[in-house]
């Protein structure tokens, strides 16, 4: 018994080592939480390709009417009281908008100026008064407008403010001096009261606002340089200016073009070319090449039921909106069952789910024909009973996938 006494300390720590692997926890990887897939978000107007209407010469046409005031600051004028000096002007504008950002005008305008005479010699003769006079004077104006806004801005139609900077070379002309001016004659004033023609340049800023799609009120401020005698008096021996203010609020009224709408317009461009109504119109949108394959694409198009049509129409990934440039696919579509009245068409679609390129809860196959549908029945006139629908989420496309492209939709053939 002594001889296996030696043996009981290894027992017992045999026992105790055992003890704490069993005491041990077994490591487990921790539970990562799970997020659900979410598509990136791409905006509609990405897959939007817009382009400007053709318009034609009696298009974007506007007509303005504005009153105000008119201040001169010609000689002698300096510390009179500005109610004095300004004096009420009228103006009548026509004009035609070339682009979304330059526009011309021509303006007619007529103002009452005040002009005064020498206040040396005025203070000497207290029969002129103040030396204060008035005259008539006529204006013709070609300007040239640039939108600020729009060159800053994205351009949008509906916009209800714009900011128009112009600046403008004409002509002025004054007449109707006041018969006092012609008794000052022997205080030696130097007015000439007879009629005057002199060059007049003029700048200024054009605000704006929206009222409807075909009336716009506008502020006006112009600063004008008119040619030295306008007002009867001379101050150089040389050509020169004299300076004008004028403020004036008015209305700016916009013609209907030839499509019915008012103002300049950026639309899509299946809807610029009106659908291919007219070969001429598609080709300034298109170069020739594209014209030519879609052609040779359209005529390539045979009845052959239980087929696919070469036609499809691709999306991009993620995407159920139909791209502008796929309407033209939509538009050979269209053609061909107006062509072939005894065919109707399945309308197939798919999505890259079989692929792992998009996700299954998207439902991006049913979305796809559904968006086809629209806008078959909507921008092409296709009888709805001449289309059937048929999708799955999981099956393979028939066309290939090409960078961010899936050719989801294609057609199938059928007999009527």
């Amino acid at each position: 018994m002594k001889r296996y006494l030696f043996l009981l300390p290894l027992l017992l720590f045999a026992l105790s080592s055992n003890a704490q692997e069993t005491t041990k926890k077994k490591w487990v990887a921790p539970k990562r939480p799970k997020v659900k897939w979410v598509a990136p978000k791409r905006k509609d107007a990405d897959e939007v390709i817009d382009v400007w209407r053709p318009y034609g010469v009696t298009d974007n046409l506007f007509m303005e009417f504005g009153a105000g005031v008119s201040s001169s600051f010609a000689e002698n004028s300096s510390g009179k009281d500005l109610f004095k000096i300004c004096q009420p002007s009228f103006q009548l504008g026509f004009g035609k908008q070339a682009s979304y950002l330059f526009s011309t005008r021509l303006t007619f305008g007529y103002a009452r100026q005040k002009g005064w005479a020498d206040p040396n010699i005025a203070a000497d003769y207290p029969v002129m008064k103040d030396g204060g006079y008035l005259f008539s004077m006529a204006t013709a104006f070609l300007d040239e407008k640039m939108s600020i806004v729009n060159l800053i801005c994205p351009y949008n139609e509906h916009r209800w403010f714009d900011m128009q900077l112009f600046v403008g070379v004409g002509v002025n002309y004054s007449w109707g001096f006041e018969k006092k001016t012609k008794t000052w004659d022997r205080f030696n004033t130097g007015i000439d009261h007879t009629d005057h023609v002199n060059l007049n340049l003029r700048g200024g800023v054009q605000m704006l606002f929206a009222i409807n799609n075909s009336i716009d009120l506008y502020l006006q401020g112009t600063y004008n340089l008119i040619g030295d005698s306008y007002n009867g008096l001379t101050h150089s021996d040389k050509f020169a200016f004299d300076p004008c203010v004028d403020v004036s609020l008015g209305f700016a009224w916009r013609f209907p073009d030839h499509y019915g709408d008012h103002r300049y317009k950026k639309v899509h461009r299946n809807q610029a070319t009106a659908l291919r109504a007219e070969d001429a119109k598609i080709a300034d949108f298109l170069d020739n090449e594209k014209l030519d394959a879609l052609r040779r694409k359209e005529a390539s198009e045979v009845v052959a039921y239980g087929q696919l049509m070469k036609t499809h129409v691709a999306f991009y990934v993620d995407r159920a909106f139909v791209n502008d440039e796929q309407q033209e696919n939509l538009r050979i579509v269209a053609d061909f069952l107006k062509r072939n009245p005894d065919v109707n068409l399945v309308v197939k679609g798919y999505c890259g789910a079989s692929k792992k390129s998009e996700s299954p809860d998207m439902h991006l196959a049913q979305r796809r024909v559904e968006a086809v549908r629209k806008s078959l029945i909507r921008y092409f006139n296709v009888d709805q009973s001449r289309i059937r629908l048929w999708y799955d989420e999981d099956a393979v496309a028939p066309f290939p996938m090409q960078g961010e492209w899936i050719d989801a939709v294609v057609f199938e053939m059928e007999r009527k």
